[in-house]
């Protein structure tokens, strides 16, 4: 664990710099009671430094597929994979990982609580749906399975008191309580940069112009696309006949029309008040949306001392500014000319520009970067009989 800063510093109202408080100890802590007002709860305290917290939601379709089955909804297994004797659960106590399970779910009437004393809990209960979302179907298609009744073991420790856990935020068709139903909201940024490179995508049609006789549709994009900004060019026009049957006719006339540009898909998902916009709840960021489980959890959880960008504004900025990889020509100067960039390592640098050309040029970065040999854990296993 990351040893700075010593602990008794911050029992010192001289150097906890607001960190803690004057009734915190390095062995328990106090907060206002959750239920009675007025009133305040005591807790252990306990040491975070060098630990890992793993949050998964066995709702949480984003990452749900059946050929990834990602933790962040399966959450990490006691076992891997039915032929092998490993247990890795027990090679992370190790490195001290530690895994919570939220759940928009109820049993037995009452919600899936966090922050239970550690021990087993089900992933999937009696009558609860084989796959995360509300779509039996889809699910059969392309989710992964949980087995009734098939157990996880939640080693992080016990919360003084457990959470209730708020699933909803966010949500404006909501049907809490109702575990077997997806609340519907409007896209965060997730979504709409998938509305903006889908091109299965259901997006609106602009009228562009009437013309009589044929039409060069390609040239007809290029022309409305002209000078114009990558934000604001369409990515297809049609053609739609007005007038005339049976085979075209010099004489005919056609509607020309132009496909939502990237920015008015953005525009129209931040100010519609349309519910064609809403989408169904993935739960991806459910546990993020909501401020009560960030005061009652992800505060007992954290820890203090370890982030040297918090103290550095320029390391801070150019790590905001990297965490998204698809990056332009333009973004990727600005990066360039950030002055955390010159902190960064000469590996880091080189990804960063990996990452630039295989967005803008579509170059896969070299294997030198980006490994073609998978890792020890996915050697020799299969997926769909396919020997990866």
């Amino acid at each position: 664990p990351h040893p700075q800063p010593p602990l008794s510093d911050l029992c010192n109202p001289a150097t906890y710099c607001g960190r803690s408080g004057p009734q915190w100890s390095p062995t328990q802590g106090t907060r206002k009671d959750k239920g009675k007002v007025g009133n305040l709860t005591v807790f252990p305290e306990r040491d975070n430094r060098g630990k890992v917290y793993l949050y998964f939601c066995p709702d949480d379709t984003t990452v749900a597929l059946d050929d990834v089955r990602g933790i962040g909804t399966f959450g990490v297994w006691d076992i891997h994979g039915k032929d092998s004797t490993r247990n890795p659960m027990a090679e992370l106590k190790a490195v001290r990982f530690y895994q919570r399970m939220w759940t928009k779910r109820y049993r037995d009437d009452s919600p899936v609580m966090v922050g239970k004393p550690p021990g087993y809990d089900l992933l999937r209960a009696k009558n609860e749906s084989r796959y995360a979302g509300d779509s039996w179907f889809a699910g059969l298609l392309s989710k992964g399975p949980t087995e009734e009744g098939h157990r996880i073991l939640i080693n992080a420790e016990q919360l003084y008191p457990p959470h209730a856990p708020a699933m909803f935020g966010g949500e404006e068709e909501n049907y809490k309580g109702d575990q077997n139903k997806s609340g519907r909201d409007r896209p965060d940024d997730a979504n709409k940069a998938n509305a903006v490179g889908n091109p299965r995508a259901k997006l609106r049609w602009h009228f562009v112009r009437n013309h009589t006789g044929s039409i060069d549709l390609e040239r007809e994009l290029a022309q409305w696309n002209m000078g114009k900004a990558p934000g604001q060019q369409t990515r297809i026009i049609i053609k739609r006949r007005l007038t005339g049957d049976g085979a075209p006719r010099p004489s005919d006339t056609y509607e020309i029309l132009r496909e939502d540009t990237p920015d008015e898909i953005r525009e129209f998902m931040d100010e519609s008040n349309s519910t064609e916009v809403l989408d169904f709840n993935s739960y991806h960021s459910g546990l993020l949306r909501s401020p009560e489980n960030h005061q009652w959890v992800t505060a007992m959880d954290i820890a203090i001392g370890q982030a040297k960008c918090l103290d550095d504004p320029a390391m801070r900025d150019v790590l905001v500014a990297i965490a998204d990889w698809k990056m332009d020509k333009k973004k990727f100067e600005v990066v360039e000319k950030l002055p955390g960039w010159i902190k960064l390592s000469d590996e880091a640098q080189a990804l960063v520009k990996a990452s630039n050309a295989y967005y803008e040029r579509g170059i896969f970065p070299p294997p030198e970067l980006v490994p073609l040999t998978p890792p020890s854990l996915l050697t020799g296993s299969q997926i769909n009989g396919v020997s990866k």
